[in-house]
């Protein structure tokens, strides 16, 4: 709530000082704090203009700060051009500046962004031998990582090796060869160039990587697996890319297996075209035995119905019905149809409910979920009780919610006539909205003698569950009103409630306490505070591991593997359960039942839609 308060109170600010007195009219100082509010809110086109503006009319651009700003406002739009001039400005206007290192950086990572993998390495490697913190240190380390596992061109490197006088950058340069020696085949060089690193100076961040490679004997690399890894790596989704790999990377470091696991890495640069091309061209790669990816709904589409003898392991798709177009696509993690549907099966099948409400959006993704959700329900038998929608922005639900309470009122068995509550008047809220929203919750005891004034504080147990799907900025706008209605019921909510910070609010989270979630991933994943790149980075140690678990088995060609996912028995990592359902046995079907308690999630258990498998944190 802090947030949201603070939030609001800036857009105040911004109305009154920006719009009423105008942007031209305040103090430089003012601008730029302006112009850095909505780079950091991701309103990065604003942003890109304040910064524009600064620099025409207060230094004409003689600003390093506002300059390297903008450009990086232009990266974030994908304005790889304009961005790349500005990042050059500032290093030709303002050589030596306190800025250089992060224009040098930025000119990496536009490179990476358009696919130039050999030249984002050699800025980041420029660049690395200028930092003396740790923690960007890191930063640079984990971006030269990203570039060795997609590759680096190999003709480059030993002109980069002729070069380089940093013993740092040299050893990095030389682990960089390693890993093209090991993606070729080639153990001879790869045992050559492991055995000329000098481990004294390879950063720590590289050491895992290493300690795998060396681990690889002659005779190994003909006892791989490998499987082609087909991930945006550059473009506007590289950084869920890049997490997945090292996801992978990360794996492969702490494991050991007479049969092991062999990457190939391919980037799309999130382009559909890029990843049919690159799909297309892999079965003639006889040492290719399945694919792992694409990542990106646009990437997935293009595969949509593409018949190919190589099996494609899709990480992550919301959409439905993609399963049914090719046998030969499997997807790791349920389709929101799925999710949806084991939502009501779990309320009516695995529960037993038969009053249930539902609370919607009207439009977009929201609404398609609550059509499969409604649709499931009406072939268990079960039509919800009563089903309300919105489409605007959720600030007032009255008419909903006191639509949901009458039908709960509905249901509240017939009593004497002397009882006093059904002499009451349904719910009189008018004026709900006319008060402080702290005023929601000095509720009255529940066996406080009600009148016609206050019956809307009677507590209403009749509805059994309620679901309510909801977009990602709601979850403050409906957990204020949910508790005001005094309904007793077990909610049931998507992955939006997840945002712990405004969830454990003291208005928000006494009120949802038991509340189920249906999720792709465990609770430890979902509540992680960090964004959702993580999401990927722990997706891809399950799916390395999933496919391992294939590989033990003793798989080794196209065939065999196909035939292992087709009848593979059901896998439970650390973050996901994968069991194959539907018309070609190609689609997760398996799906997390969360609980939210005591400002915590927990996973309950792995629901299939037929059996629920408990388990214990």
């Amino acid at each position: 709530m802090i947030r949201f308060t603070q939030t609001f109170f800036f857009f105040i600010w911004l109305n009154t000082v920006v719009l009423g007195k105008g942007f031209e009219d305040l103090s430089y100082y003012e601008k730029f704090d302006t112009a850095v509010q909505s780079y950091k809110e991701g309103r990065y086109r604003l942003s890109e203009i304040y910064f524009t503006a600064i620099l025409v009319d207060e230094r004409d651009y003689k600003d390093p700060a506002a300059q390297l700003l903008m450009a990086k406002s232009q990266y974030r739009q994908g304005q790889w051009d304009k961005a790349l001039r500005s990042c050059k400005s500032v290093l030709s206007n303002f050589s030596g500046s306190p800025y250089e290192s992060d224009a040098m950086i930025l000119l990496g990572d536009i490179a990476l962004a358009r696919g130039k993998i050999t030249s984002a390495f050699q800025h980041y490697l420029s660049v690395r031998p200028l930092i003396e913190d740790l923690l960007y240190l890191n930063e640079i380390d984990e971006r030269l990582y990203t570039c060795i596992g997609i590759g680096v061109k190999e003709e480059r490197i030993e002109g980069f090796l002729f070069r380089e006088k940093n013993a740092f950058n040299r050893a990095i340069i030389n682990l960089a060869r390693a890993y093209q020696s090991w993606k070729n085949g080639d153990a001879y060089d790869l045992s050559m160039v492991l055995n000329g690193i000098d481990t004294f100076y390879l950063p720590g961040f590289f050491a895992g990587v290493f300690g795998a490679l060396h681990s690889v004997q002659k005779g190994a690399l003909s006892r791989s697996v490998t499987l082609a890894v087909i991930l945006p790596l550059s473009g506007l989704d590289r950084e869920k890319g890049q997490s997945y790999l090292l996801g992978l990377a990360e794996y492969l470091e702490g494991r050991s297996s007479s049969k092991s696991i062999r990457f190939l890495i391919y980037d799309t640069g999130g382009s559909g075209v890029n990843a049919l091309r690159i799909v297309s061209s892999l079965p003639s790669n006889p040492a290719v035995t399945a694919i792992l990816g694409p990542l990106t709904p646009e990437e997935i589409y293009g595969l949509a119905g593409l018949k190919s003898p190589l099996p494609i392991l899709i990480p992550k798709s919301a959409s439905p019905g993609l399963s049914d177009l090719s046998q030969n696509l499997f997807f790791l993690s349920p389709s929101s149809k799925t999710i949806a549907q084991r939502t009501a099966q779990m309320m009516v099948r695995e529960l037993g409910f038969e009053h249930i409400a539902v609370l919607s959006h009207g439009s977009g993704k929201t609404k398609l979920m609550t059509d499969y959700f409604l649709e499931e329900c009406h072939q268990l038998g079960i039509d919800p009780v009563a089903v309300e929608w919105y489409i605007e922005k959720p600030e007032n639900l009255s008419r909903q919610l006191k639509n949901i309470r009458r039908a709960a009122w509905s249901l509240v068995p017939e009593k004497k006539p002397e009882d006093q509550v059904m002499n009451l008047e349904i719910d009189s809220l008018d004026a709900l909205f006319d008060v402080d929203v702290t005023d929601f919750f000095e509720l009255p005891p529940e066996d406080e003698i009600m009148d016609r004034k206050d019956s809307a504080k009677v507590f209403l147990e009749t509805i059994q569950a309620m679901y309510i799907p909801i977009r990602p900025d709601e979850l403050t706008y409906i957990g204020t009103q949910l508790p005001v209605y005094n309904l007793k019921t077990l909610l049931f909510g998507n992955e939006n409630w997840l945002d712990m910070d405004l969830l454990n609010q003291e208005v928000i989270g006494p009120h949802v306490q038991g509340m189920r979630v249906i999720s792709d991933v465990s609770s430890a994943l979902s509540a992680s505070n960090q964004d959702s790149f993580t999401n990927f980075h722990a997706l891809a140690l399950d799916h390395a591991d999933f496919i391992q678990s294939i590989i033990d088995r003793g798989v080794l060609k196209r065939r065999q593997f196909l035939e292992q996912l087709r009848n593979q028995p059901g896998f439970h990592g650390k973050s996901t359960s994968i069991f194959f359902t539907g018309k070609n046995k190609n689609e997760n079907g398996s799906a997390q039942v969360l609980e939210y308690a005591k400002k915590r999630l927990r996973t309950l258990g792995v629901f299939d839609g037929e059996s629920f498998s408990h388990t214990t944190e």
